[in-house]
């Protein structure tokens, strides 16, 4: 039952931490980038170290194809952002664009629920290593980028971790492996996308020794995980 509690309890720490990052405009609030730093310390670590391996051993033993997933991710997250911008000042559009953005959002934090159940079925410990990025990508992600005006609007959003993982322990034993791998493989391109547009200061920007700190501690804690 460790395997059904855990990925539930974890899923609710995320969607909690969604909530109460948008309503209160954590984003806006961070007036230095030390915890951007770490957080792109631990993030690009672990994707580096522990997500896209994992992936890689799922995709050789199905098919190639599945790295497809991985680029699509990448490029779906940065098309709806570039749209988003671009078409910021056509008003009649605003409302549209908005959606698109929450909708993405709302998706993806199923989709991590649902590899969040993936790896605790396998492994306690690889759960709780990708919860804990995900947690950064959560509290950080200007998506979505507004605060929501209805509570009830963005308590349901906000509990969208939480419901891929029930929708994930429900269907998971009649879902093929390879959907699997290709959830994990999105998960992987969104991501990376973001530590890489959003979570990484540029120039000037950014506190070298936070995101050495960052990755040092991440590094030893997976490596330590390989042995256990």
């Amino acid at each position: 039952m460790v395997d059904v509690y855990i990925p539930i309890l974890l899923a609710v720490i995320i969607s909690i931490t969604h909530y109460f990052s948008n309503k209160l405009k954590i984003r806006k609030t961070l007036h230095n980038h030390r915890i951007f730093s770490f957080s792109a310390g631990v993030s690009i670590t672990y994707i580096l170290l522990e997500l896209f391996p994992t992936f890689t051993e799922k995709a050789i033993g199905t098919s190639k194809l599945l790295y497809v997933s991985v680029l699509g991710g990448f490029i779906i997250h940065h098309i709806i952002e570039k749209e988003i911008y671009q078409h910021n000042k056509r008003h009649e559009l605003i409302r549209m664009l908005g959606f698109e953005e929450k909708l993405f959002s709302f998706i993806y934090h199923i989709i991590i629920g649902y590899v969040l159940v993936s790896f605790a079925k396998v492994n306690i410990t690889q759960a709780i290593l990708f919860s804990i990025p995900m947690l950064s990508y959560t509290f950080l992600s200007n998506l979505p980028a507004t605060p929501h005006a209805v509570k009830i609007k963005a308590i349901f959003l906000s509990s969208a971790t939480t419901l891929g993982t029930i929708i994930a322990l429900l269907i998971w034993k009649y879902v093929p492996g390879w959907v699997e791998t290709a959830l994990i493989g999105l998960s992987i391109g969104v991501l990376l996308f973001t530590v890489i547009r959003h979570h990484i200061p540029f120039g000037k920007k950014g506190k070298i020794g936070y995101f050495t700190i960052g990755f040092t501690i991440y590094s030893i804690l997976i490596i330590l995980s390989w042995y256990v």
